[in-house]
């Protein structure tokens, strides 16, 4: 039986094409397909962790445009402290330009890259086929009513936390949502000497939320998040995260909010042929809302089983769901832990996080949970055996807020 393609990618953000890439290095014909056309901006707070960067295997420094070497936990009006690194920690860009460049490393490993054309509909047959109709927005013409129908052996949903590849194939969606609303800060004079190369933190803010500002080239990005519920009072707790450091939510460009899709224990991301990855599969982690890793991990996890599965080897994609179960869940779980333990007492944890240079670098190694040595191993136990109650002690409290 002909395909237009073995594997379609929906969704060319950092997991879409991560995924897409992988897949074609391992031989296979892959197509991806997205319903903007790039460069294209995407409301994130644009940092990539150095577990993340190691994932990708080109340099990526001509889209870094900020490197932070320390963190900024806290804030003026809850008190801070700098924990500095000495070395790279998180490394700052903007989403126009990564995803784009993202995006020309599939090209060059020979994934046939779709721009323009909106996927509305996606079908199983009962031969296992996949039909992805595609809506075209032709630019060219003008015309916006063309369709056209694309088959593939395996479907891979990479288009977001309102995706249609998973609402069309039955994924549950995620349970719980955070919110997020975040402006750009210009800067024309230089980022603040107090800003290079450091980001700020701070969960003194709303009922289990918190805020940031990670510097960019030429401005300052400025966001406050939380659980959904929080919405409403976003554009308020903007505007008064602003006032602490002396500055007018109108000066904010370009603000927007967005929803976060947050992992929940026992999601589905895998069925039959078909696969989620990255926000699609509700991968963002509770702590800071943070999904760029989760992309591009489950992107790794995914394409070995993808190429299997086309080899005949295996009969659906369910060895991924246990990778990412084994590999990615435990990280995610943990970081859900850390978040409801913080909330429910943000003023005194935050004492002491910010008070002991020891206290903050065992609970950044917690978090970076990349390590597989046997002492890593054994923190990791230790850590989850400690956080386990803890965590569900703080959930029966519920979020409080950080203010004085």
């Amino acid at each position: 039986m002909t395909v237009d393609a073995e594997v379609i990618v929906v969704g060319g953000g950092p997991g879409g094409s991560a995924a897409a890439r992988e897949i074609a290095t391992l031989g296979k014909r892959v197509m991806l397909l997205d319903r903007e056309r790039f460069p294209r901006d995407k409301p994130c707070g644009g940092g990539l962790s150095v577990k993340s960067v190691a994932l990708l295997p080109f340099d990526i420094s001509h889209v870094v445009e900020h490197i932070a070497t320390g963190v900024i936990v806290g804030d003026p009006s809850a008190g801070s402290a700098t924990q500095e690194a000495g070395e790279p920690m998180l490394f700052l860009t903007q989403r126009c330009r990564l995803d784009a460049f993202l995006l020309d490393q599939a090209r060059a490993a020979g994934v046939d890259v779709r721009e323009g054309q909106r996927v509305t509909r996606v079908l199983r047959r009962e031969d296992g086929v996949f039909e992805v109709t595609v809506n075209l927005d032709d630019v060219s013409t003008g015309d916006q009513d063309s369709d056209i129908v694309y088959t593939s052996y395996v479907v891979v949903g990479a288009d977001g936390a309102n995706g249609v590849v998973g609402r069309a194939l039955g994924f549950a969606p995620p349970a719980e949502h955070g919110v997020a609303l975040e402006g750009n800060l210009p800067c024309p004079d230089g980022i603040p000497d107090w800003l290079r190369g450091r980001v700020l933190v701070s969960f003194a803010m709303l009922a289990g939320g918190y805020g940031w500002l990670f510097p960019k080239g030429d401005h300052v990005n400025v966001g406050v998040g939380g659980l959904e519920d929080a919405g409403p009072e976003l554009r308020d707790e903007l505007a008064r995260f602003c006032t602490l450091f002396g500055w007018d939510i109108e000066r904010l460009e370009d603000v927007r909010g967005h929803r976060l899709p947050l992992w929940g224990p026992g999601r589905r991301v895998a069925s039959g042929g078909a696969a989620l990855v990255g926000d699609a599969a509700g991968l963002v982690e509770a702590l800071l809302g943070e999904g760029m890793y989760s992309a591009l991990a489950s992107a790794h996890l995914l394409a070995p089983v993808v190429a299997q599965y086309l080899d005949g080897a295996v009969g659906d994609l369910e060895a991924y769901q246990r990778a990412l179960d084994r590999e990615l869940a435990p990280s995610l779980q943990r970081a859900a832990r850390i978040a409801a333990i913080l909330h429910a007492w943000p003023r005194p944890l935050l004492r002491i996080v910010v008070g002991s240079q020891r206290i903050w670098w065992l609970m950044a190694r917690v978090m970076d949970s990349g390590s597989g040595t046997h002492s890593g191993v054994v923190t990791m136990w230790l850590a989850d055996a400690l956080l386990r109650p803890l965590a569900w002690i703080a959930r029966r409290r519920g979020p409080t807020s950080g203010r004085a």
